[in-house]
């Protein structure tokens, strides 16, 4: 329009519309609001082969990245929603799905109008019950293409949740989606009830390996880890996190089975806040130490003493690609209150990294203490200096 371009065609018909945008909010941009904005060039958008025919007339395709958040884009997805929904000629197909956390709006109609065939990517932040995830059960199993998918904070309702019997049904309702994510590689589960008891049912349902498993703040059980150790899905990983489960009760050798497994692929591994302790850790260095392709490693918020942490930064001397590395300050440094001693922590991690040198020259690294009490925050000693401030 901007070109005053008028096809010489009066058959001339549009055929893909790409609202994805990367660099801006697209909404923002043509409503005026973001300054200093232009609308994206849209020029270069290749048009897609075997374009769709519906009741003999070509359809419209539209691309839209769906990002929904408690902040704006309401009003726009709504009205996205009800244009399509009124549109017999026109097929939405969005790669990636986000839902944000909004207590007031629950946009899960907005699913009926995407091709569930073209979502990628489905991220889902906000609160909500476990019988609400198992109506929208059989949407995600028609998502076949679906490569990466997030759940937060799923949760039995207050209404539900002394019934056991609904409970279940849930569950029975929800996982056998997961077999028909034929091309599933990254899944993230974070604070998610019921995965416990029941994660074998979930990585069984699988149908190719996965890449990246995060399982963090969940409870898992005896027969979860069990499972984690012994299952081929996962024994290709690239990226393993279990930050937030509490270890001090499960049985430490199936951590250590499932690293051996994952010797020739893991690329990072986080176990932040697991309450690991000295004797588990001696059961996870030797799988540790043949970890060769390992990146990154965060072992923030556990039990280790300092001679510990000597022990496992001699056992990272064949780990040459490591290029972060983030560990908990030795237990040695607080007092019986479990405050930071600020002398202690800078002398022993003083000694951590002198040790850490004369194996191997670390690229990144840095000593986390718990709660400070000078600050209020954490302790943090860095291959600089050592700093004391807060993190939230």
């Amino acid at each position: 329009m901007r070109q005053k371009v008028r096809p010489t065609c009066r058959r001339w018909k549009l055929q893909v519309l790409d609202l994805r945008d990367d660099n801006h909010n697209f909404w923002n941009v043509w409503d005026g609001i973001e300054k200093g904005a232009c609308p994206p060039d849209f020029s270069q958008t290749q048009l897609l082969r075997n374009h769709p025919i519906q009741w003999g007339t070509p359809a419209v395709t539209v691309w839209i990245n769906l990002y929904v958040n408690p902040r704006h884009t309401i009003e726009y997805n709504e009205y996205f929603y009800e244009w399509a929904k009124k549109r017999k000629d026109v097929q939405v197909n969005c790669q990636k799905v986000k839902f944000l956390p909004n207590p007031h709006y629950h946009p899960w109609h907005l699913l009926d109008i995407v091709e569930p065939s073209s979502i990628q990517e489905l991220e889902v932040y906000k609160h909500f019950d476990l019988d609400t995830l198992a109506m929208i059960a059989p949407d995600l199993g028609q998502m076949r293409n679906l490569q990466k998918l997030l759940l937060n904070n799923v949760h039995i309702s207050l209404e539900q949740s002394e019934n056991k019997e609904v409970e279940e049904w849930c569950i029975r309702m929800i996982i056998p989606h997961f077999s028909k994510l034929h091309k599933l590689q990254h899944l993230y589960f974070n604070d998610v009830c019921f995965v416990n008891e029941h994660l074998d049912q979930v990585l069984r349902c699988l149908e190719s390996p996965l890449e990246t498993l995060a399982i963090t703040r969940c409870n898992l059980s005896e027969s979860d880890m069990s499972c984690l150790s012994q299952c081929p899905r996962v024994h290709q990983l690239k990226h393993l996190d279990l930050s937030g489960i509490d270890f001090i009760n499960l049985s430490h050798e199936f951590l250590g089975r499932l690293l051996k497994r994952l010797t020739p692929t893991l690329q990072t591994l986080e176990l932040k806040g697991c309450m690991i302790t000295d004797f588990q850790i001696d059961v996870l260095l030797p799988a540790l130490s043949q970890c060769i392709q390992l990146t990154e490693i965060d072992l923030q918020m556990n039990c280790l003493s300092k001679n510990s942490l000597k022990k496992l930064l001699q056992h990272t001397a064949n780990l040459r690609q490591l290029t972060k590395e983030m560990y908990s300050a030795p237990y040695e440094v607080y007092d019986e209150l479990g405050n930071v001693l600020p002398q202690k922590f800078a002398q022993y991690c003083s000694e951590l990294m002198v040790t850490l040198n004369v194996i191997r020259q670390p690229k990144e690294i840095c000593f986390v203490s718990n709660i400070c009490a000078n600050c209020g925050g954490l302790c943090v000693y860095n291959m600089e200096a050592t700093l004391c401030f807060c993190w939230q």
